[in-house]
């Protein structure tokens, strides 16, 4: 209906009005609820990242304070009552091989399926025992009867080997009368790798002792370091490379398919 509006001094059509108001208030009811809706969708599609963000935290990793070396000379534990030493820790099984594709380690050795989680070839009848580190780590070690000889696996932090061993080199050279005979990265192998070779004083066990830290990429992508120790002689030395290299020949992380050989990081020696 047509009126004259006294107040806008025009003929208005008020039913026209009417209509025009109503639509304008349902338009915005309409863009309320868009807003709405896309605040929604954004609300779920945050919360969703922020549950997957949350998952990837927690995955679990690696433990922690890996980079922490255990004293290179073991001889400080080896004086402790064996049955104490080795007090409530699971047996390794040596059933046999869990990665390498060989069917059997050289004579002499067998494969030891470690708890901590990987498997290496170690003489047989040496016995395992552990070292409890920071963060809930352990450092494992496989010794022949009387501590003489031992292997040694703990996981390593650091990105790189070499880097890992000049650090790890800080602390070896407070032993007495350290002497470095090589530092090298090692090429060729299946990840990168390095070792380092030194010997020291022991009145702990009465002579020279020599230490090869080596430490490598596994297939698992994790850094770990195999480091064998014994006695400074020549017949004990050359002993003492064989059972590292063929430690390192079998090693596995578990679940790993390691292929033929382990997966050992063995390879040419390159300079630093």
């Amino acid at each position: 209906m047509i009126r004259f509006d006294a107040d806008q001094q025009r003929w208005v059509d008020r039913d026209a009005e009417t209509l025009r108001a109503r639509q304008h208030t349902e338009s915005a009811r309409q863009q309320r609820r868009s807003a709405k809706s896309v605040l929604a969708v954004l609300a779920v599609c945050g919360l969703a990242f922020g549950a997957w963000t949350l998952g990837w935290k927690d995955e679990p990793g690696p433990p922690d304070n890996r980079s922490q070396v255990v004293v290179p000379d073991p001889a400080g534990t080896s004086q402790q009552d064996g049955d104490q030493a080795g007090a409530g820790e699971e047996p390794a099984d040596t059933a046999g091989p869990s990665g390498p594709a060989e069917s059997s380690p050289p004579d002499g050795f067998e494969i030891a399926n470690d708890p901590e989680g990987f498997s290496l070839a170690v003489p047989r009848g040496w016995e395992r025992r552990t070292e409890g580190r920071e963060g809930g780590a352990q450092a494992v070690f496989y010794e022949e009867p009387g501590r003489s000889s031992q292997l040694q696996v703990f996981w390593v932090q650091d990105s790189d080997p070499y880097e890992s061993l000049q650090l790890a080199e800080t602390n070896a050279e407070k032993n007495e009368n350290y002497d470095r005979e090589s530092l090298d990265r090692i090429d060729g192998g299946d990840g990168p790798a390095a070792r380092l070779e030194y010997t020291y004083d022991s009145d702990d066990h009465g002579g020279t002792r020599r230490v090869i830290d080596h430490r490598f990429e596994a297939q698992d992508g994790e850094l770990y370091a195999l480091v064998a120790y014994g006695p400074d002689t020549d017949d004990a030395s050359r002993e003492e490379k064989a059972r590292l290299d063929t430690a390192l020949a079998f090693f596995c992380p578990a679940g790993m398919d390691c292929g033929a050989g382990g997966d050992d990081g063995l390879g040419g020696s390159a300079g630093p």
